[in-house]
């Protein structure tokens, strides 16, 4: 199987919005209150600016993995939508995915990345660790803990 980690392009729309919202459904149902997909709809616009990009594994013509840079403040990165199709995962797209973010995050001038998750998105929670990643913060919003993991460049 071929694939390539490229920026997103418009094309990409359909296929990288029914590839979160699958995800979503199937593994983390319980959790779709903790997070709006708004940004879902205008994924170019949303991570549009100077500092910002979306990030998409392309797997022969097929989106297979996901993540986005938002600028949250002068020297500050969101990493978000860090998602990775079942039946792809086990083959490195989720690291290759993390390097990218926090390569972008370096080459634009950013000192720290910051990334939420649920505490049942275990295995983002663990790559993003193995990466380099420290916990920040935990916050109980609405019966969920919302993990905020942080890293220094």
């Amino acid at each position: 199987m071929e694939h390539a980690l490229r920026k997103f392009e418009s094309k990409d729309a359909p296929m990288v919005k029914d590839l979160i919202l699958a995800i979503l459904a199937k593994e983390y149902p319980f959790d779709k209150s903790a997070y709006s997909d708004s940004d879902l709809d205008k994924i170019g616009q949303t991570y549009g600016g100077k500092r910002e990009t979306f990030f998409v594994i392309d797997e022969d013509g097929k989106i297979a993995g996901t993540v986005g840079i938002k600028e949250d403040a002068k020297d500050e990165a969101l990493m978000r939508r860090l998602f990775v199709s079942a039946d792809c995962r086990k083959r490195g797209y989720g690291t290759e995915l993390v390097d990218a973010a926090v390569k972008f995050c370096r080459e634009n001038g950013y000192k720290k990345i910051f990334f939420r998750c649920t505490g049942r998105m275990k295995d983002a929670m663990s790559l993003c660790a193995k990466k380099g990643f420290v916990k920040a913060e935990e916050l109980e919003i609405s019966g969920f803990k919302i993990h905020k993991l942080e890293f220094s460049i």
